[in-house]
């Protein structure tokens, strides 16, 4: 199973928030978290009309990446509100398992305080004991500057980058692939 204990952190703002392992029951802010993000705008894969999750399929991902060796599924946690997600999806396969994708989310009003990092440093010291993960690897858009800031701070190296991968605004984005080891 793919859990991880609680942790308290207190963030830059004074306030505290709970890094745990998302459950069913999360799912529904977790729609709506995901909702009010892509309506911002330029820097995730969907647009408004395009995301399609509803609580009740978001619950059996939640469910499915627990109960697998090699994901992980984390909410930050503040006074019963989910203020963040990420969420760790490795490949299927035995020869490509050991590698996946993560995809990492925040409430606007929840930016900038440290949540984005916990959740990676999270997810990371989850990667180092997990049996099955050897590497994090993750797409950016390389306008996403303090994405790329941050990952780089976390001890993310830039493996390689895919032209004009991405449209947004009419224009052409190219996406960054960067990875981290895990052991």
């Amino acid at each position: 199973m793919s859990t991880i204990s609680p942790e308290e952190h207190k963030l830059r703002n004074g306030k505290k928030i709970v890094i745990r392992t998302a459950l069913a029951k999360d799912a529904s802010q977790v729609v709506k978290l995901m909702k009010s993000v892509i309506k911002e705008g330029p820097f995730t894969l969907y647009e408004s009309d395009e995301y399609r999750s509803t609580a009740k399929s978001e619950a059996k991902r939640i469910k499915r990446f627990k109960e697998a060796a090699g994901k992980i599924y984390l909410v930050a946690e503040a006074k019963n509100e989910i203020a963040g997600f990420i969420s760790f999806d490795n490949w299927d396969t035995r020869r490509t398992q050991h590698t996946g994708l993560f995809s990492v989310f925040l409430k606007k009003n929840w930016r900038s305080v440290g949540i984005g990092g916990l959740l990676i440093k999270s997810m990371l010291n989850w990667g180092k004991t997990n049996p099955v993960n050897r590497k994090i690897s993750l797409a950016v858009f390389s306008t996403n500057k303090n994405a790329i800031a941050l990952y780089k701070k976390l001890g993310f190296k830039k493996e390689g980058c895919c032209p004009k991968d991405m449209i947004i605004d009419g224009k052409y984005v190219d996406s960054i692939l960067m990875y981290k080891y895990t052991k």
